[in-house]
């Protein structure tokens, strides 16, 4: 008798990284002494500010690295509260922290669903939701939004989509997105964001909202904080932390769930008897982050680093770039590109073989829209020297010029 198999038939369902694929073969290129112009991940600009290192230097000196309790230290989830100016809506009982962002989504999706579930993504969603969910047993089902050319909403879903999608799958448990939109750059109204929890409410699906780009908006624009209805009371879940917020915070694994208290609850006690939250150092930094006066003056100069792409693609011919509202990305339309031969006779088609061909050509990386539910376009980062960012955009126009019909 065959042995039984020795992994979960959960673990074929997550498949391995195209972008990471694609940065390896970056460093392969850089290994090789050229000239690599890194235009797909998203790090902030900057150091970590001085103080936050202090503190974290300071609680290793002091010996506290004791343990948490199981749903994070008191104090930083009472001061999430204010960050999500949720103060008088919800308290600290409402709130979970956990070693990221992504470790909070998961204990969330592990309480409330369950093996062959359906949790309806988002169709312009960041790349490991559809894995995160897949991991728990589900089965990520995209919702692409209607009309995309004639309402010019970037990819943006309304309460109509999702009420579609949700009576042709009624027993969907949740529905994710993110606002501001990693990879897409969007940002929803807050009235966009009520329609969609309303309708999710009116179905018994959980919106859950990824707000983790939530500080890098431009243009003067505020976040769209959601009024207390009966359905965002209890049916909305905001997923946040501090990798996208703060300089050099990356590696920084803090983040938090903040939602009704049954679900945040049982989320914790699954976070417990797992791995169990963030470290109290890296807690105690995350608290001195979001207590202390924001750094506008990254704002300003990532708004700074868009505008400069932006005129950097508007002096290439048949490109087009979506509008920016916030995050650090931008996506880059290259279907009038499609079908067209680089110089060995190779046709470039898909988003893979642009983001292929821009760095075997160009030496630049970048991100293929394909990962994203976005054929036809490649994703770009600018939170990247000034330098970079005009000298990857003019190799991306030297590339795309070489192409021929």
């Amino acid at each position: 008798m065959a042995p039984a198999p020795r992994l979960s038939p959960r673990y074929h369902r997550v498949r391995p990284s195209t972008a990471s694929e694609l940065a390896r073969e970056g460093r392969a290129y850089a290994e090789l002494g050229r000239h690599v112009i890194n235009l797909q991940g998203g790090h902030l600009p900057g150091e970590m500010d001085h103080s936050l290192r202090k503190v974290g230097a300071e609680a290793w000196r002091e010996g506290r690295v004791t343990y948490t309790e199981g749903n994070g230290l008191a104090d930083l989830r009472d001061a999430v509260l204010d960050w999500l100016e949720l103060r008088d809506v919800r308290s600290v009982e409402n709130v979970l922290i956990a070693a990221g962002s992504r470790s909070a989504l998961s204990a969330v999706l592990a309480v409330i669903t369950s093996a062959g579930d359906v949790v309806l993504v988002d169709g312009a969603a960041w790349s490991v939701f559809h894995p995160l969910v897949s991991a728990g047993g589900a089965t990520p089902v995209p919702i692409i939004p209607q009309s995309l050319e004639a309402t010019g909403r970037h990819f943006k879903l309304t309460a109509a989509d999702v009420r579609t999608q949700l009576q042709l799958m009624p027993g969907a448990r949740a529905v994710l997105l993110a606002n501001p939109v990693n990879p897409t750059a969007q940002l929803y109204t807050a009235e966009e964001v009520v329609a969609i929890v309303e309708v999710c409410a009116q179905a018994g699906a959980v919106c859950i909202i990824d707000r983790l780009y939530g500080k890098l908006l431009y243009d003067g624009v505020r976040y769209p904080y959601l009024p207390s209805t009966p359905a965002v009371r209890d049916y909305c879940v905001l997923i946040d932390g501090v990798s996208r917020a703060f300089r050099g915070a990356g590696g920084l694994r803090v983040g938090w769930a903040c939602g009704p208290f049954d679900i945040i609850e049982a989320a914790g006690r699954v976070q417990t008897v797992g791995m169990g939250p963030a470290h109290r150092v890296d807690q105690l930094v995350a608290l001195a982050a979001i207590t202390a006066p924001y750094d506008l003056g990254l704002i300003e100069e990532l708004q700074g680093l868009r505008d400069l792409l932006f005129e950097s693609a508007q002096g290439i011919p048949e490109l087009v770039a979506w509008p920016v509202a916030g995050t650090m990305y931008c996506m880059l339309d290259v279907r009038r590109f499609r079908g067209r031969t680089d110089a060995s006779s190779w046709v470039v088609d898909t988003s893979a073989e642009f983001a292929d061909y821009l760095l075997t050509d160009g030496g630049v990386l970048v991100a293929p829209g394909d990962i994203v539910g976005q054929e036809g376009f490649i994703r770009v980062a600018f939170s990247r020297p000034a330098e970079d960012v005009a000298a990857g955009m003019a190799r991306i126009a030297l590339s795309l010029g070489r192409l021929r019909s």
